[in-house]
């Protein structure tokens, strides 16, 4: 959601519609009230940089064995584009090697420090049978080459989650009720069943321990990346209530983003749709994992199982997976 949502609905006529004046003046007071009730506020869970507000390290999360994960190779974000040169020197002494970016094409357009050089192979994607993506292929970014940081593309697109067609509706009040929560259970049904082959990707590259340390994101780090990280977390034996635990983190560390977010869209419906109608939409709520956990025990009957005829996954690459990430 934007402000480009609003400009778009104040500049398009519609019959019975608020007089432009009295639109603007009320833009005006939105506008004034929301700089004044959003902003990030410091959280204990979230790693600061200046570029993000979804950033952290999945280190410390216990396994039954014993285990914990370890401190300082695995981490979750929200998109990258927005990095300083303090950000990026951080990441540097992370020792960060790979970033994995799920973000369809549409969405990483026009993100300059991490943008792939040259185009890599290009292959149909299901959803987008008219489209070609990028496949996961490992190519140099633009960062400077000291930086030593490679991007993997993995293209994760749930139609239903189409940014644009997300903002037609906002717009257009078409939700019906329950609308948006209905299509982000759905969306997380398809993470888990339609994008296997990007998951055990994802899953071998971090069972190989010259990718790591590596960052997982999207664009706001929450449900595309929730997802990926509950398939990790789960691989390693993170026990199911931990995992929610991480999962529904997004929504505080996000909170600020959420209300702006909010307000912005009931606003670019002229207020036909309210907050609480939205935030399903922008929110991660627990019942959406569990959604996708769900579609996996009926059709899989076991998460194990899953991993190895979902994923095709060995004992060996999860047993590198596991010497990896956890101690």
């Amino acid at each position: 959601m934007s402000l480009r949502l609003i400009n778009a609905h104040l500049s398009t006529p519609r019959a019975g519609a608020v007089p432009i004046a009295a639109r603007l003046c009320a833009a005006v007071l939105a506008l004034g009230l929301l700089a004044a009730c959003t902003s990030r506020e410091e959280h204990p869970k979230r790693m600061e940089l200046n570029g993000v507000s979804n950033f952290r390290d999945l280190g410390g999360l216990a396994t039954p064995d014993g285990r914990r994960v370890k401190q300082g190779v695995l981490f979750r974000s929200d998109h990258l584009d927005d990095l300083d040169g303090a950000d990026f020197e951080f990441l540097q002494e992370l020792g960060v090697k790979r970033v994995y970016d799920l973000r369809d094409a549409h969405e990483k357009d026009g993100a300059p420090r991490f943008t792939l050089r040259t185009p890599s192979k290009r292959v149909p994607v299901p959803h987008r049978a008219a489209m070609m993506q990028e496949t996961a292929e490992i190519e140099p970014n633009s960062l400077p080459s000291h930086y030593a940081i490679r991007v993997v593309h993995l293209p994760i697109y749930y139609p239903g989650l189409d940014r644009r067609e997300s903002r037609r509706r906002v717009v257009e009040a078409d939700i019906g009720p329950g609308g948006f929560e209905r299509t982000m259970i759905e969306a997380n049904r398809a993470f888990a069943l339609d994008y296997r082959e990007e998951w055990a990707e994802l899953l071998r590259a971090l069972a190989d321990a010259d990718s790591l340390p590596a960052v997982v994101h999207c664009v706001e780090g929450k449900d595309r990346t929730g997802f990926a990280i509950a398939v990790v977390l789960s691989a390693l034996g993170v026990p199911r209530e931990a995992i929610y635990e991480d999962y529904v983190l997004s929504r505080e560390l996000l909170d600020y983003r959420i209300r702006r977010y909010a307000f912005l869209a009931s606003f670019g419906s002229m207020f036909r749709l309210s907050k609480d109608e939205v935030r399903p939409l922008l929110e991660v709520r627990r019942k959406y994992l569990e959604a996708a956990f769900e579609a996996i025990d009926q059709r899989y009957g076991s998460f194990d199982i899953y991993l190895r005829s979902g994923l095709g996954l060995d004992e060996p690459t999860l047993a590198r997976l596991r010497e990896n990430l956890t101690e």
